[in-house]
C-alpha cells in the first residue's frame, strides 16, 4: 500500500520492531567506531610522547658515530661497567618484579646491594693478598691457629687423649647435606629485620645469576687501584639507582606507594666529571626497550639519574 507521498507504509508490528532494532544497531556501531577512533588518537599521542622522550634521552647521551654506537665515557672503569650492566640489570629487574609487596621489594633491594658490596670486599681482600700486604708470617700464624682449633676440637673429651691415626675418623665433623649447606648459606646471607621473602628471592636471584663472574671479569681489565675503586663506586651507586627506577615503575603499575624513594649508596665523587645519564642496556648506552623507554626524568636535575 502506498501513502500520499508515494512511499510504502509499514503496516505491520513486526516491520516496525525490525526497523527499531536496525536503528539501534546502527547507533551502537557508530558509537563503537567513535570510541575506537578516540582510543586510537589517545594511543597515538602516547606513542608520540614516548618517542619524544626516547629521542631526548639519546640526545642527552651525547653524539653517536656513523655506526650509531655512542661515544664512550671519559673513563675506562665506567666503560667496563657499562658492558657488565648489560648482563646485570636484567637480573636485578627480573628479580624485583617477582615481588608484589613493598616490604618484599625493599628487602630484595638491600640484600642485593649488600651482596654486591661483599663481592667487592672479597675482590679487595684478594688484591691485598696477591700484593703481599698479608705477610708470610701472618699466613703461617693463621695456619697455626687453624691447627690449634682442629686439635682442640679433636681432643675435646680429654686434653691428654692420644689419638692414633686409625681413630681420627671418629673425631671428624660429619658431612652436611645439601639442604643443610643451603640453609646455612641463606642464614649467612639474610639480614636481620628485613622481609624473609625478599631475602630469599634475592638469595636465589644472585645464586642463579653470573653477577659475580661478570664483575670479576670486567674488573680484571683494570690494574690501577684508583680505577678499581672507581669501578666499585659506580657499580654500587648505579645498581642502587636502577633498583630505584625499577621500583618507581613497578609501584605505579601496582597502584602502590614506592617501597623506597632514595638511593642509599654513596654517589661517586667523579660522577659530574664523567658524563650525564647512562642507559645500561643492550647496545651499550642506547635507550633500549625494557630498560629506559619509559623512565621518568627526575625533576630536580632535569635528566635521567646520573653516574
Amino acid at each position: 500500500m502506498l501513502d500520499r507521498w508515494g512511499e510504502t507504509k509499514m503496516n505491520t508490528k513486526e516491520e516496525i520492531l525490525q526497523e527499531l532494532k536496525l536503528r539501534k544497531l546502527i547507533r551502537k556501531a557508530i558509537q563503537i567506531r567513535e570510541m575506537k577512533l578516540q582510543n586510537d588518537q589517545t594511543q597515538l599521542r602516547e606513542d608520540e610522547e614516548k618517542l619524544r622522550k626516547i629521542v631526548r634521552h639519546i640526545l642527552q647521551e651525547g653524539d653517536v658515530d656513523a655506526d650509531t654506537k655512542p661515544a664512550p665515557y671519559e673513563s675506562t672503569p665506567v666503560n667496563m661497567l657499562a658492558d657488565a650492566f648489560n648482563q646485570i640489570l636484567p637480573v636485578l629487574k627480573t628479580g624485583l618484579r617477582k615481588l608484589s609487596k613493598p616490604e618484599e621489594r625493599e628487602s630484595f633491594r638491600l640484600h642485593m646491594l649488600e651482596k654486591m658490596k661483599s663481592i667487592f670486599d672479597n675482590f679487595d681482600a684478594l688484591d691485598l693478598k696477591q700484593t703481599g700486604v698479608f705477610g708470610e708470617s701472618d699466613l703461617n700464624e693463621q695456619e697455626e691457629e687453624g691447627e690449634d682449633i682442629k686439635m682442640k676440637v679433636m681432643d675435646l673429651d680429654d686434653p691428654d687423649r692420644i689419638v692414633p691415626d686409625f681413630e681420627k675418623e671418629r673425631f671428624k665433623a660429619k658431612d652436611k647435606s645439601e639442604e643443610e649447606k643451603e640453609k646455612e648459606n641463606f642464614d649467612g646471607f639474610a639480614l636481620q629485620g628485613l622481609n624473609p621473602t625478599g631475602a630469599r628471592v634475592a638469595f636465589d636471584t644472585f645464586n642463579d645469576s653470573n653477577i659475580q663472574t661478570v664483575l670479576a671479569n670486567k674488573r680484571k681489565t683494570l690494574f690501577d687501584d684508583g680505577d678499581k675503586d672507581e669501578f666499585k663506586e659506580f657499580a654500587l651507586y648505579n645498581a642502587d639507582l636502577w633498583l630505584l627506577t625499577y621500583e618507581e615503575e613497578l609501584s605505579k603499575e601496582l597502584g602502590q606507594e614506592s617501597a623506597y624513594t632514595e638511593v642509599v649508596m654513596k654517589r661517586p665523587a667523579k660522577a659530574k666529571e664523567i658524563g650525564k645519564a647512562t642507559q645500561f642496556a643492550p647496545g651499550a648506552g642506547e635507550v633500549a626497550a625494557g630498560f629506559g623507554d619509559e623512565l621518568d626524568v627526575p625533576e630536580e636535575e632535569g635528566e635521567l639519574p646520573e653516574f
